[in-house]
């Protein structure tokens, strides 16, 4: 099993719900792409960001790949899990191009290289004429790419895509469903995908769970 979650529970300070997440168990095998859905307040962006480290779990456990990564009174920083995550606002650094918002967590390579992870990954989501642009300057299913392919420059082991779709007008919606698709299946990407729109995750995921009851979970 490449990510293993074993009956975490997690709750913010101050809710009058003790937990957010009370219990919650899931598996991944590598390569998989898998769907969480469920409405708003059920836990689903809660546990990407205890996947990713942004979190810590008040019991259970998370492993990937293998490796514990909290529970157990350990919690390894998320700049150590080789985990790529893109937020529902995309996240893109306005401040900087194209390009530079890709090279951002490449910091670790040589001059060379980064340049050439940067070359390959514009490649990819086909916008190399705009690798000198700004986010203001792109349309947003341009910008979702470029956050995509920001979190996946790095070549994580696991991407985290949290509402990535919800701020797009459902003939985007269409396309950039298409282009996701076919992105994570050139990459081979391990993939975990949360939304509230079951459309969204049927498009892109091979397996959809459910956080709360089928019926709260949308179409």
């Amino acid at each position: 099993m490449f990510l293993e979650i074993d009956a975490v529970f997690f709750a913010y300070p101050g809710k009058a719900d003790p937990w957010i997440l009370a219990g919650y168990s899931l598996g991944m095998e590598a390569g998989e792409r898998v769907g969480i859905a469920g409405p708003s307040g059920r836990g689903k962006s809660t546990l990407l960001r205890l996947i990713a480290g942004l979190e810590r779990p008040q019991k259970g456990t998370i492993l990937i790949d293998g490796r514990l990564v909290a529970g157990r009174g350990i919690h390894v920083s998320p700049e150590e899990r080789q985990v790529g995550m893109v937020f529902q606002d995309y996240g893109l650094f306005p401040h900087m191009t194209v390009e530079r918002n890709i090279a951002y967590g490449l910091y670790r390579l040589n001059r060379k290289a980064r340049r050439q992870r940067v070359e390959s990954m514009l490649e990819l989501i086909r916008m190399r004429d705009l690798a000198r642009r700004y986010p203001y300057e792109i349309s947003g299913g341009q910008q979702q790419r470029v956050a995509i392919a920001r979190a996946l420059a790095p070549d994580p082991k696991l991407l985290l895509l949290d509402e990535p779709l919800s701020n797009l007008d459902a003939e985007l919606k269409a396309e950039i469903r298409a282009e996701m698709r076919e992105l994570m299946e050139r990459t081979n990407s391990t993939c975990l995908f949360v939304s509230h729109d079951l459309d969204d995750l049927r498009a892109v995921c091979g397996r959809i769970e459910i956080i709360g009851s089928p019926s709260e979970a949308g179409r």
